[in-house]
């Protein structure tokens, strides 16, 4: 993949978030299920910052762990990513979007 646009497509095709896999979100209506999918995407952002933090935290008890704990620094950061762009999408930003706005917050 070479685009921010087509990673936010392949995510979302392959993340589909319908009632088959998420039957809380059968009879809700379009806000109900907007705010549903977006605490949902929070959860794994949460479970994914824990994780960093695990990694953070052995290396306050036990110090530098070495590559086992590099991999699992950067694979926190790009599940961190792929979950922020998954959150993107369920409150209408495009790549497009985000690409002009992130400047706004960069400062």
């Amino acid at each position: 993949m070479s685009t921010l646009e087509s990673l936010m497509g392949h995510i979302a095709a392959v993340w589909v978030c319908d009632p088959e896999r998420y039957p809380a979100l059968a009879g809700m209506d379009d806000a109900q299920r907007r705010m549903f999918l977006v605490k949902h995407s929070l959860l794994h952002v949460s479970k994914t910052v824990g994780k960093v933090a695990a990694v953070c935290e052995d290396f306050d008890h036990a110090g530098v762990k070495g590559a086992e704990s590099a991999a699992a620094l950067q694979d926190g950061v790009v599940k961190l990513f792929v979950n922020a762009l998954k959150l993107a999408e369920e409150t209408g930003l495009s790549a497009e979007d985000l690409l002009r706005r992130a400047p706004e917050f960069v400062k």
